[in-house]
């Protein structure tokens, strides 16, 4: 009786865990639905200033964010992770590849406890931390974190700023990878040869840059801080979603063994009644 009593407690405990994961699979969906809505309202905005850059042109170099510190012998890192775990291999990847980029002449600015936790563990040492993560994200945010470091770089301390950090594409699919935000780049976008009209610019292109230039770096990171947290949701979502399948498979198979624990426990109650009438 004690074993067939031992794989029911069992039985029972799987299944309570089965029913966490599966509403944790639930909340990360809903906040996952909200990170990526906004994601999708604030692409087209993305979009529009990416354009009016091109239109301005490239291999100009009137702003300051454009040019290199050809003094500075240090980097920035900045790296978003979670302050929580159960998301698959969502922090491991980033921490991997944040490591990876990281030497002795390089400035970690860390978000998330499981990244800085992770870095002092391997006596890595942080520059900053930031633990205050938020489900959703504001672009207030985002630009307090860009003003901050488009003001260290402008300070001519760093070389380049780099971010890591995962990249939404998809419900399906989210990509770790490294991007460099400072210096700013314009990329060199193709001219249609057929057009004849050379646009004007009012106010000059020098003050339209030195509006907009800033503006992208903000957005930039909007967009740093949104993937990460849709990223990680949709993470911790097929990571509880699998776990709640696994605990379902792990209650089916104890289920089995109580059964056959249960009727060999009966056969030989049945045997030693049987012998104990027999020797009547």
């Amino acid at each position: 009786m004690a074993n067939s009593r031992v794989i029911k407690n069992r039985i029972r405990t799987v299944q309570n865990t089965g029913k966490i994961t599966k509403t944790m699979a639930m909340v990360s969906t809903a906040k996952a639905v909200k990170v990526v809505t906004v994601i999708k309202k604030s692409r087209p905005y993305a979009q529009r200033l990416n354009k009016i850059l091109d239109t301005l042109g490239a291999g100009t170099d009137v702003h300051p964010l454009l040019k290199e510190n050809p003094d500075a012998t240090r980097k920035l890192l900045i790296v978003f992770t979670a302050n929580r775990g159960l998301c698959g291999g969502f922090n491991a990847n980033t921490i991997k590849i944040a490591k990876a980029n990281t030497d002795e002449n390089t400035d970690v600015f860390m978000f998330g406890k499981k990244g800085i936790g992770s870095f002092k563990f391997a006596k890595m040492p942080v520059l900053k931390e930031n633990t205050e993560l938020k489900d959703l994200p504001l672009f207030e945010h985002a630009k307090d974190l860009a003003n901050e470091v488009m003001e260290m770089y402008l300070s001519g301390k760093y070389s380049e700023v780099s971010v890591v950090y995962t990249q939404y594409l998809s419900a399906g699919s989210q990509k770790t990878t490294v991007e460099k935000v400072l210096p700013f780049s314009i990329e060199e976008s193709e001219k249609n040869e057929t057009s004849l009209i050379e646009p004007l610019f009012n106010p000059n292109k020098a003050k339209l840059l030195s509006g907009l230039i800033p503006k992208v770096v903000r957005v930039s990171f909007f967009r740093f801080l949104l993937d990460s947290a849709a990223s990680e949701h949709l993470a911790r979502q097929m990571a509880m979603n699998s776990a709640a399948e696994n605990a379902k498979d792990m209650v089916k198979s104890l289920t089995l063994s109580y059964n056959r624990a249960r009727q060999a426990q009966i056969t030989t109650e049945i045997a030693e009644i049987v012998g104990g009438a027999e020797a009547l």
